[in-house]
């Protein structure tokens, strides 16, 4: 199956390619900013009714991505490409039943997948605080940028499991934004030159470093990364 099918745009677009700017979106879908919680309403349903609940994991943080790459000016080939950034060195791997929660192994290749190795572990914190069910797999928040601020932010609660998912996204697409220059090919899923690839799950490509095990602490959350 190519990578491609894993990751669809399915948000109402702007000329950019993009999510409107002040509009609230869900699931890669523009959505009331009334009633946040448990809201059903027909367009939602209309906008998500031929997603499988795989192309649906990555909606929100794929806009939120090409959100930042369009404000930066960058469109045409320079576009975000979520498949070349998301099947990438030991920790870049958003494939899979878990693509978003599933963590990688091994010492980040590079500073682009260290920032990912950093996603996943803003992932583990949110899940531990909030329980096993709180991850991006199943929950989805609601969020829009501010066209007047240059700013995301999330219409649910602060301190709440689908706020702090969405303050991982933001960052990590952030992150990968910030990490662009570093992206080698050696380190890509596909586009390695290596026979298959490079393969995150092969202890030789991502080895430990060696070191004594360190205790992580989780910070920040609430209404930040």
């Amino acid at each position: 199956m190519k990578l491609s099918t894993f990751f669809v745009s399915f948000a109402l677009a702007q000329e950019d390619g993009t999510v409107a700017d002040d509009v609230c979106v869900s699931g890669g879908v523009e959505v009331s900013c009334i009633n946040v919680r448990g809201r059903k309403n027909n367009k939602e349903e209309e906008g998500r009714a031929d997603l499988s609940p795989g192309e649906r994991r990555y909606a929100d943080l794929k806009e939120i991505a090409k959100k930042i790459w369009a404000k930066a000016g960058m469109k045409g080939k320079d576009k975000f490409d979520e498949r070349k950034y998301w099947a990438y060195g030991c920790h870049c791997y958003l494939l899979g039943d878990r693509p978003l929660s599933e963590m990688g192994q091994g010492a980040p290749k590079d500073e682009l997948d260290n920032k990912c190795k950093a996603f996943k572990d803003c992932q583990k914190c949110v899940r531990d605080k909030h329980g096993d069910q709180c991850i991006g797999e199943f929950v989805q928040y609601t969020w829009k940028y501010s066209g007047k601020t240059g700013s995301f932010s999330s219409q649910n609660d602060a301190g709440s499991c689908e706020q702090e998912l969405f303050q991982c996204d933001v960052q990590f697409a952030q992150d990968t934004f910030n990490s662009l220059d570093v992206f080698n090919n050696d380190f890509h899923a596909f586009w390695s030159e290596r026979e298959f690839g490079f393969d995150n799950r092969d202890p030789d490509n991502c080895p430990s470093n060696g070191g004594i095990p360190v205790e992580h602490m989780c910070c920040g959350g609430y209404d930040r990364p």
